[in-house]
């Protein structure tokens, strides 16, 4: 064999080995590539995590600081045949001092919240969906007035509170029942 004819098969030969080299390197390139995508879109989805579990926590930690209330009393108030009323004390037994606290009340017989009086209204008041109640604090109470149904006179109020804090740091809504009947009578003495 000539000189020639070697050298050339020698040179298709390396270039071959150098091809399929170069092939094995690109396949190398790109199981990192998709490796270090993956590694990535775990590490989003690390963080997307965390921002979730911190996000819930805040909302933990404000609804903790958000107020609690409870109900003191309530009855039926029957003195108007036509229109029982619910009667509840509502007291907010703590939490941050409140600018306002919307009521909206729920339940069997319950056709809406007595508002502001009103002589020109058929039952002497404004028949409200909810009222505001003004400001609240720990400690506070106010009474509350619920409109029922005509024949309604033992029932379970549900009274829906969405309240915001006096200095602008959150707003919460809050649920709390009462079950509410009419007061005993009061028996008469015997002489």
């Amino acid at each position: 064999m000539d000189g020639e004819l070697i050298t050339a098969i020698a040179a298709v030969a390396v270039s071959v080995v150098g091809t399929g080299y170069a092939a094995r390197q690109a396949q190398i390139a790109k199981s990192a590539a998709r490796s270090a995508e993956a590694q990535v879109k775990a590490a989003e989805e690390q963080v997307a995590l965390m921002l979730r579990q911190v996000e819930g926590e805040e909302v933990g930690r404000h609804e903790a600081r958000g107020p609690e209330f409870t109900t003191e009393s309530g009855h039926t108030d029957i003195s108007d045949a036509n229109v029982p009323r619910g009667v509840l004390v509502l007291r907010q037994a703590s939490g941050p001092a409140l600018s306002t606290v919307t009521v909206t009340a729920t339940g069997e017989g319950v056709e809406g919240m007595r508002g502001r009086r009103n002589d020109a209204s058929h039952w002497g008041y404004d028949r409200e969906t909810n009222i505001d109640i003004g400001p609240m604090a720990s400690g506070g109470t106010e009474t509350v007035h619920v409109d029922l149904d005509f024949d309604t006179r033992k029932t379970k109020i549900v009274l829906h509170l969405t309240c915001r804090a006096q200095d602008g740091t959150g707003t919460w809504q809050r649920s709390v029942a009462a079950e509410i009947e009419p007061r005993p009578r009061p028996r008469a003495s015997r002489v």
